[in-house]
Order: structure tokens, then C-alpha cells, then sequence
């Protein structure tokens, strides 16, 4: 009786065993069907998921969450991608509309001036078409203002983006103060600060930078020209530096020319023009590096002097062209790289992509193999093995990260319920877990659960151990009995 019983709950717990061992493969394929599931429905909006990160000039303090009234459905759409497109869209077409009158109002004045008419102000008035385009993107400007503020609420006032809330609010101010002040008339008082307005006001243009996080390359260039802000003041101290002192070599050396020229010394008016100044001399240099004036409007300058002169002239250029501006230029390219490296976001959107282009080409590549085989749908190890060893497919596969010497080993770690049969959503998930770094997880999670069965073995071993001595004991008294 005792050993049968004893047979009875090994069966028992072998059974347990195998039952939990199917039910994990089988859970474990579920969950990587459904991963793939949501993998291939998300690929198509990848870019909508980075609607809501913050702006790269925003910092990042807790945000107020209080609210008079509660509007998801409403918050969703004011921070959805294709809000924002619309905006950005009507700003692009308000810059042009800007562009356009701006250039109306520089014809306008060149044909007062033409006419020598004084005292019109041609520069302000503006076709009732330009009037009423002007007016109308006010009101849309305005609208889109209070539609977030009354969404958002305290995240409008104190959230990552207020400081570009701020500058909507004083850009959505300055347009209708100058509305109402053309409004008034042409009143001579309030002409320069009309002026004014408009010129402010025309900074519009720099909201577009608010949404360049929509636009991948775009944020990429933006982000660095942001943080390289620093080394650009250094690089300009550096050439200022290096300007001022070989300025200070040409200011004497032309002050002594001059003092010394004969009345009737034709290059004098030359030299005034270049060199009159410490600043100017400055100058003189710079545009000679940079593109501004010609060389020989300078070398023949200081030819007159010595031809000393025109020697340090043109190891100042060689100096500040092909040491300082490119040593400069190196280290703008390094920081710009650097700075999109260690930018989140940009790390979120460049890994997405990748993703995105895997789990493409992965699913590519299986259809590629069923069709091949004939199959439907799925493949057996057999098609399976003969479908990697080809050079085709490890090329293919090598190209996105993955090696492999053993195809039959290939598909047992991509046969998530060991059934014999991959399906395309066991395949490119499994992939994914090779080339990522999911293997190093699942064997934490293996090591763990090796070690619970390990000490669930002892528990059941002490436990057997323990009827065993019973039962022995048992035999050994009914055998002492008389």
C-alpha cells in the first residue's frame, strides 16, 4: 500500500512538471504573439508616439496639475501630432504672408522715395486683402492661444513648455496692438512704435521651432546648434583674440606709414578706409577671412609699407583659416554629434526606427521563406533549417545583426511553445531577442526559475525521504512483532 501510494505521487508530480512546463511555452508564445500583434499595428504611427515630449529649449520642472475642469478627450487633440502639423502649417504660410507684405512695403517706399514724396509713410499702409489676411491669421493665432490654455490649464502656465506659452501670449498681444493702432489712423505719434510692433512681431517665425521635434533630422539640427552655443561664444573669444593682435601689428605699422607719406601719397585714402580705427582694422581682417573683401584690396595696402607686412598678412590668414576656423569647426562637429547622442528623445526616435526597419525586413524575410517552401503560413524545422543554412538568408540576416552556425539550434530558440512549427510572429520576435539584449533577461528569468525548482525538487525529495523512513520504520516494527 505504501509503495503504491509512494509511485502514485511521483506520477503526480511528473505530471505537474510536464503540465507547468507546457503551460509556460505555451503562455511564453502567447505573450510573444501578442507582441508582435501590437508591433505590427504601431509601426505605422511610430512618429505620433513622440507628440508629447517636451520642447528641447524647455526644462523639465514638476508640472501643475490642478484643473477647474477635466477635458482628456480635449488635451489629447491640443498635444496630438496632427495639431500641431496644423499649426506649424499656418505658421509656415503666415511667414510667406510676412515675406510677401514686407516686400510690398520695400517697393512701396522705394517709389515714395523715387517721387521724392516725404512725410507719406509708404512703408504702412497695406491692401485690404493684406489687411484682412492679416486679421484673420490674428484670430486663428489668438484662438489656438486660448484653446490651450483652457485645456492644458496649470500644465499651460507652469508645465515644460511655458516659457514658449509665454512667448505665444506677448507674440498674440503685439498683433493686436498693432491692429488696433493701424485701426487708428495714420497718426504721426504712434508711427515708430507701429513700426516696432510689426518688426517684433514678425519673430513669429521662430514658434516653428517649437514643433521641430516632428521632424527627426530637423530636431537633429536644432538640438545641436542649441547646445553648441557655449563653444560658439569661446570660438568667437578665440578669434577676436587672435584678430586683436595681429590688428595691433597693422595699426602701427600703417600709423607710422602714414605719419611719414608725402602729401600726394595715393594709398593714404586707402589705408584710412581699412585701417582708420583699432575696430575697423579688426573688421578689415575678418572679412579678408571671411569672404568680405578681396585679399589684394589689402596686400597692396601693405605693400607700400614692406613687404614684411604682407608676409604676416598671409600667415594671419593661414593662421585663422586652416588652424583656428577649422580646429573650430572640428569641435562644433563633435559637440553636435555628441549632443544628439545623449538627447533622449532623439535616442527614443533612432531606436523606434530601427525597430521599425526590423521588424520589416524580418517579416520580409519569412515570407520570403514560406513562399519558397510552399508552405502556408508557418514552417516545420525541416523548411526551416533548409531555408537558413542558404547563403541568401544569412547574408540577410547578418546585415541586421544576427549570426548563427546551426540552424537546427537557430530554430529551437525560436520555437517559443517547442512544438516543431515557427509562425512568423515566433520569428521576428525571437530575432528581436537575439540581436536586443532580451537574452540576458530570459536567462535571469531561467536562472531563477531553475532555482525554485531546484528547491521545490529538495522540498519533494525531503518529503519522499521522509515517507520512506516512515514506512521503513513501520516494516521494521511489524517485523520485531512477535
Amino acid at each position: 500500500r505504501y509503495s503504491t501510494n509512494n509511485s502514485g505521487d511521483f506520477a503526480k508530480g511528473r505530471s505537474r512538471s510536464t503540465h507547468r512546463g507546457r503551460v509556460s511555452m505555451e503562455s511564453k508564445a502567447d505573450r510573444l504573439r501578442r507582441a508582435y500583434e501590437d508591433a505590427a499595428q504601431d509601426h505605422h504611427s511610430h512618429s505620433s508616439r513622440f507628440n508629447l515630449l517636451p520642447s528641447f529649449l524647455a526644462d523639465s520642472p514638476p508640472p501643475m496639475h490642478w484643473r477647474l475642469f477635466e477635458l482628456p478627450n480635449a488635451e489629447l487633440m491640443v498635444e496630438g501630432a496632427c495639431f500641431q502639423k496644423a499649426i506649424a502649417g499656418l505658421i509656415c504660410f503666415n511667414a510667406v504672408f510676412i515675406g510677401i507684405t514686407t516686400n510690398m512695403s520695400m517697393e512701396r517706399s522705394i517709389e515714395a522715395f523715387d517721387r521724392q514724396a516725404s512725410g507719406v509713410y509708404a512703408d504702412i499702409p497695406r491692401p485690404a486683402w493684406a489687411d484682412s489676411l492679416d486679421t484673420m491669421f490674428n484670430i486663428l493665432f489668438a484662438a489656438e492661444f486660448f484653446c490651450r490654455a483652457t485645456v492644458l490649464q496649470g500644465k499651460f502656465c507652469a508645465g515644460n513648455e511655458w516659457r514658449w506659452n509665454l512667448f505665444d501670449g506677448i507674440v498674440v498681444v503685439l498683433s493686436f496692438a498693432e491692429m488696433t493702432l493701424a485701426g487708428m489712423g495714420f497718426n504721426p505719434s504712434f508711427i515708430r512704435l507701429l513700426r516696432v510692433i510689426r518688426v517684433v512681431r514678425s519673430i513669429r517665425m521662430l514658434r516653428l521651432m517649437r514643433f521641430a521635434r516632428l521632424v527627426r533630422k530637423l530636431r537633429v539640427v536644432t538640438v545641436a546648434i542649441i547646445n553648441c552655443s557655449s563653444m560658439l561664444m569661446w570660438a568667437v573669444l578665440v578669434l577676436i583674440l587672435v584678430t586683436f593682435l595681429f590688428s595691433v601689428v597693422f595699426l602701427n605699422a600703417v600709423a607710422q606709414h602714414i605719419s611719414d607719406a608725402p602729401l600726394d601719397d595715393p594709398y593714404v585714402d586707402g589705408m584710412r578706409e581699412y585701417f582708420y580705427s583699432l575696430p575697423m582694422t579688426m573688421l578689415t581682417l575678418f572679412m579678408a577671412v571671411a569672404g568680405g573683401i578681396d585679399w589684394w584690396e589689402v596686400v597692396k595696402l601693405l605693400l607700400e609699407i614692406h613687404v614684411i607686412y604682407v608676409a604676416v598678412f598671409i600667415f594671419f590668414v593661414i593662421i585663422t583659416v586652416l588652424a583656428v576656423l577649422n580646429v573650430i569647426n572640428a569641435i562644433f562637429v563633435n559637440d553636435a554629434m555628441e549632443s544628439t547622442r545623449t538627447d533622449p528623445d532623439l535616442r527614443m526616435q533612432g531606436e523606434l526606427e530601427d525597430t521599425t526597419f526590423m521588424l520589416r525586413r524580418l517579416t520580409t524575410i519569412y515570407d520570403e521563406m514560406v513562399s519558397l517552401e510552399g508552405a502556408e503560413d508557418i514552417l516545420s524545422d525541416k523548411q526551416f533549417v533548409e531555408q537558413v543554412e542558404s547563403q541568401q538568408v544569412k547574408m540577410q540576416l547578418s546585415l541586421i545583426g544576427l549570426y548563427y552556425t546551426d540552424g537546427l539550434n537557430f530554430f529551437k530558440l525560436l520555437d517559443a511553445d517547442g512544438n516543431g512549427w515557427l509562425t512568423v510572429d515566433e520569428f521576428v520576435m525571437g530575432c528581436l531577442r537575439l540581436k536586443g539584449g532580451a537574452l540576458q533577461i530570459d536567462s535571469t528569468v531561467l536562472i531563477r526559475e531553475t532555482k525554485d525548482l531546484v528547491k521545490k525538487s529538495v522540498q519533494d525529495n525531503r518529503r519522499t525521504i521522509s515517507t520512506i523512513t516512515t514506512i521503513v520504520k513501520a516494516l521494521g516494527a511489524r517485523l520485531m512483532d512477535p
